[in-house]
């Protein structure tokens, strides 16, 4: 039914049924407003979204963009990190009026295409780096939220989210530290944006401690989908030459926790294992994980009241950045060994 339908079976105007739906029914009597409302349930009046938005030029649609970097990752969202971030975007994104369409690709142009393709009002920016932002910005000049994005408030018309990485990790190893490990790997699946972070805050505390830390401290995580690591047997091997393993994510944290298990290593007996992001991994897995906490909703609600707020003054397009804390988190995968 469209509102000139409703408008002929009342016997009124279109005008008025519009501003009985939209709460503009001042100077329509109450009996009126009454029949237009029962003619709008009895038969299931739904507004044109679609044409409503084309009238104000806006989509109302917020695009959430997340790149992938590894040729095995089939399913970003089943990490809990990207999932609990989603789910705090949308409902931000909800509650502010506006809808959230999610794209993901390996592929830079194949996001470029995206974005050019369809009617977005704004964008929130999950996996890249500042050279993907500015190739995207050359042909997109919709404000956007980078998260994790580092190196990249130089540009215009964004704000960047990030997180105290560095010193979350660099916390958590100086805590590894005195529980008197020396022997420590850092592991990850690549070493840039929050994963260098994190690196450096590792290696600083190292370093401070005055424990040498050396390229094959580093081992590399290799994605092989869902609950698998592809190189899982590599890192038992390795874990023979530490005392502590601590991993980029719970996520990581949980899987290696798990692979090592099964090959009959024993956590933290044998090997001690330590994550980042305290998502509900972190506290199902057993032992479960010391770990460093980042509010992942404010991460996200962050991202869309900032994006909404330049989408809404787009005279503004001043670059702006906001860092939110982390926390320690100690739990029982740490085991505290002889001091020399």
């Amino acid at each position: 039914m469209t509102i000139k339908e409703i408008a002929d079976i009342v016997g009124v105007s279109a005008t008025t049924v519009s501003n009985v739906i939209h709460g503009k029914a001042k100077e329509v009597s109450p009996a009126t407003v009454e029949k237009i409302q029962k003619a709008l349930e009895e038969y299931q009046y739904t507004p044109n979204i679609s044409a409503r938005n084309l009238a104000s030029n806006k989509s109302k649609i917020i695009g959430v963009i997340m790149k992938s970097h590894h040729e095995h990752e089939t399913n970003r969202f089943i990490d809990p990190f990207i999932s609990e971030l989603l789910g705090d975007i949308e409902v931000c994104a909800s509650r502010m009026g506006y809808y959230v369409m999610v794209y993901t690709s390996r592929n830079i142009q194949e996001i470029k295409n995206y974005i050019i393709s369809w009617n977005i009002d704004g964008m929130v920016m999950v996996g890249f780096v500042a050279e993907e932002i500015r190739s995207v910005q050359e042909v997109c000049a919709r404000p956007m939220a980078l998260i994790d994005v580092y190196g990249s408030c130089g540009e215009e018309n964004c704000v960047s989210i990030g997180l105290e990485d560095r010193n979350g990790m660099y916390s958590l190893t100086q805590y590894v530290i005195s529980c008197g490990h020396r022997k420590i790997a850092f592991l990850a699946d690549n070493d840039t944006n929050l994963d260098h972070e994190r690196r450096i805050g590792f290696r600083q505390a190292m370093e401070e401690a005055g424990l040498e830390t050396e390229p094959e401290d580093f081992i590399r995580i290799v994605p092989a989908g869902y609950y698998e690591i592809a190189n899982m047997d590599e890192i038992y091997h390795k874990s023979f030459g530490y005392t502590a393993m601590m991993c980029v994510s719970d996520y990581y944290a949980a899987l290696v926790l798990n692979g090592l298990k099964d090959r009959g290593r024993r956590v933290p007996e044998d090997i001690s294992v330590t994550g980042f992001d305290d998502n509900y991994l972190a506290r199902f897995v057993r032992p479960a994980l010391t770990t460093v906490r980042q509010d992942m909703g404010q991460k996200g609600k962050t991202a869309v009241e900032c994006l909404c707020d330049m989408m809404e003054k787009p005279g503004d397009k001043r670059c702006r950045s906001t860092v939110l804390s982390t926390k320690l988190v100690v739990r029982d995968s740490v085991r505290t060994i002889g001091l020399d």
